[in-house]
């Protein structure tokens, strides 16, 4: 393959990945402002570090999205907004945001990290931004 080839290929490579974590953002973001725990539970990894009010810890994908879903049936989402998001070291994204639920304001941040062709939840914190 000559050097022309190889650099198209390179760049529809690289296209391809950013376009990629693009989606995941925007299906993870969309499901946030839609309190869709079974949405973004297709996101989550096998085992997530979860925190929202009253729940921390480790939990399987299905214990998640079930804690996730009990936060989101005591106050749907009125409001979800990304803030800032970035990349970390190893591969891995982070998502900063704030969320409205029932008057009460909280600030989101989650860890994501590439495997495959997905990027996977690894971190899914939700704590009152006071």
């Amino acid at each position: 393959m000559n050097f022309k080839a190889t650099t198209i290929l390179l760049f529809l490579l690289v296209i391809l990945s950013l376009a990629t974590k693009g989606q995941d953002i925007t299906g993870i973001t969309k499901s946030i402002q839609q309190s869709d725990s079974k949405a973004i539970a297709m996101h989550f990894s096998d085992n997530v570090d979860l925190k929202i009010p009253g729940t921390d810890g480790v939990f399987s994908k299905q214990q998640a999205e079930l804690i996730l879903r009990a936060f989101f049936e005591e106050g749907k989402v009125s409001n979800y907004e990304l803030k800032h998001q970035g990349k970390s070291k190893n591969d891995s994204y982070y998502l900063i945001g704030s969320l409205t639920r029932t008057n009460q304001l909280y600030r989101t941040y989650i860890l994501l990290k590439k495997n495959g062709d997905k990027h996977q939840i690894l971190e899914f914190n939700v704590e009152t931004d006071e």
